[in-house]
């Protein structure tokens, strides 16, 4: 068994309508797929994150990783990830598109891998074993107090156990007093029994993130997430001491050495890998041994990238030990003004998983268990 080919295909999707968080407006979602070919015939589909960018990583992809492994043998997954990996590293492109890149054949490798030998992803990865996982409700976006708490109460009805919410207002939307006041009516909308994560996407300094915190501790919050930008380690050591909230980040770092900094300053509590940014299931499950070392739960990150990705997280999530909830991104997403949707996370020709009372079932087909919709994802593939 050789690789044949690798084909890149860089996606862009308009939202209906945009979404509101700390960030600002989001309103276009990217992602690039990446297939993976052999000789005789086998196909395995990965996903690169891509942040506004799709085609830098898919060039990425054509003209740095592909020459590299095309003509090898898939099943040395561990050493093609790490020759990929060796061609810039010291070079100083250890972590960004480069990481992005590998990330999407890495998937695409293990997704192939399962295919050939007949079986789910998760059972491939010889990991936990889990055939159904926890899962959160990700997530009530920013609007007005009372339609947020509202969203949160629906979710509840709807048998979610678990639910993220966005906090990190401007202060043209009432600043930390708005973010206060939003979690105190979530958490009188859904009681006592239903766990509220909160995601700044690193919206306050680790001051303000403390004031924050401590004016948060009366409503049991399970974590807050990414409460000051992800570059900002020492920011997550003085928050993670200010403070009892405990600490989330991860989704934007970049393979085992960016987590190892993060786990050995002893900076979190949850770690959140994306898979499509860490470098896919390899590094992703060497992530897992790590945390296990250090006694830290691990949550994967889904967020927004597109359907490949969701999925592949969700095999993660059923294989780490120390596991302890996957993001599951709801079809309808809150705007400010109606609901509005991600385009590339529903790209397959089966329907993704739905979770019930709060957990989610793996699908059982081989590899992946659901089967990319060529055609749907044609009319979003960017061209040059």
């Amino acid at each position: 068994m050789k690789i044949e080919r690798v084909v890149a295909h860089p996606l862009a999707a308009k939202a209906p309508k945009p979404i509101s968080f700390s960030i600002g407006d989001y309103s276009t979602f990217f992602g690039t797929l990446v297939e993976v070919t052999t000789d005789d015939g086998v196909t395995g589909v990965g996903e690169a994150i891509a942040r506004k960018t799709p085609r830098v990583v898919a060039g990425i992809v054509d003209d740095l990783l592909a020459p590299l492994v095309v003509g090898r043998d898939p099943r040395d997954i561990a050493g093609l990830w790490e020759q990929m990996f060796a061609q810039l590293r010291r070079w100083g492109h250890s972590r960004g598109f480069v990481l992005e890149a590998i990330s999407g054949i890495d998937t695409a490798l293990w997704d192939l891998l399962a295919r050939a030998a007949g079986e789910p992803l998760y059972r491939t990865l010889r990991g936990a074993g889990r055939d159904r996982v926890a899962c959160y409700a990700s997530k009530v976006y920013l609007t007005d107090v009372e339609r947020m708490a509202t969203e949160a109460a629906g979710m509840k009805r709807r048998g979610f156990r678990a639910i993220k919410v966005q906090i990190g207002r401007r202060a043209d939307q009432g600043g930390l007093r708005g973010d206060v006041a939003s979690v105190a009516a979530i958490r009188e909308a859904v009681g006592p029994d239903v766990a509220i994560m909160l995601d700044a996407n690193g919206a306050f300094d680790a001051a303000t993130a403390i004031r924050l915190g401590r004016q948060l501790e009366p409503y049991d919050i399970s974590w807050l997430e990414e409460p000051v930008p992800p570059d900002d380690l020492s920011g997550y050591e003085v928050i993670r001491r200010g403070q009892a909230v405990p600490l989330a980040a991860g989704e934007s770092e970049f393979g085992i050495f960016g987590f190892r900094d993060l786990i050995e300053r002893r900076a979190v509590d949850v770690l959140q890998p994306e898979i499509a940014r860490i470098g896919g299931f390899t590094a992703a499950l060497q992530l897992g041994a790590l945390a296990y070392a250090y006694n830290l739960r691990v949550a994967p990150h889904t967020g927004f990238s597109a359907g490949v990705a969701h999925l592949a997280s969700l095999h993660l999530a059923a294989a780490i030990p120390n596991f302890m909830t996957y993001e599951y991104m709801l079809p309808e997403l809150l705007s400010a003004d109606g609901y509005t949707e991600n385009p590339l996370r529903d790209i397959f020709t089966q329907p993704f998983p739905e979770p019930r009372e709060g957990m989610l079932d793996l699908p059982q087909g081989p590899g992946l268990g659901l089967e990319v919709d060529w055609k749907r994802v044609q009319a979003f593939e960017v061209k040059a």
